[in-house]
């Protein structure tokens, strides 16, 4: 009888580039197979954004709210697995985790942000940044869509199902293509 095997001490990245290409994650990750289909489905959505700088790297803010137990490392298993993603047309993305507290002061390069679950617990401060930096953002936590603080909503099943706050997308300055606004549930 064979017994599996452990990857459990296997860095982080390594394990999350198996898990993209394969499918498969250590079970001691945070991150399960439909949230990495959501997260490949919220990069995906990036190329309908108009408003996103057409060259160069693209620097996703990863968001996490530090009062969340285990928010920190969801957010740090997110950025490994957006780092071996490619953005459109094959550019770069560069993830950045950074706290609720340290957006609230951020006053660096970010070309979006994407909200790991338990980030909306300090909406006010995620929409003074959304606001004061322009920033679009992406979850595919539900919360997100009740506190108001998503741009966009993705979640990847059997299809793609993405959800745009139009009003929030205003309010940050985000231009979608026409294809995009037209295939996209609106509220």
């Amino acid at each position: 009888m064979t017994r599996p095997h452990d990857i459990t001490g296997v860095p982080i990245l390594v394990a999350a580039l198996f898990g993209t290409l394969f499918g498969i994650l250590p079970a001691a990750h945070a991150v399960d197979r439909a949230s990495v289909d959501n997260l490949q489905a919220s990069v995906r959505t990036l190329g309908f954004l108009e408003s996103l700088p057409k060259e160069g790297t693209i620097v996703v803010g990863v968001i996490y709210a530090s009062d969340t137990r285990g928010g920190e490392a969801l957010a740090a298993d997110t950025a490994a697995l957006i780092s071996t993603m490619r953005g459109p047309n094959s550019r770069r993305l560069q993830p950045q985790v950074l706290s609720i507290d340290d957006l609230a002061h951020f006053d660096g390069h970010l070309d979006v942000l994407f909200l790991v679950q338990g980030s909306t617990k300090r909406s006010d401060v995620l929409l003074d940044a959304m606001h004061r930096l322009h920033l679009v953002t992406i979850s595919d936590d539900s919360l997100c869509s009740i506190a108001q603080t998503c741009v966009l909503m993705v979640h990847a099943g059997q299809r793609v199902e993405i959800s745009l706050d139009t009003a929030l997308a205003d309010a940050v300055g985000a231009r979608f293509s026409l294809v995009f606004m037209m295939v996209v549930n609106r509220k």
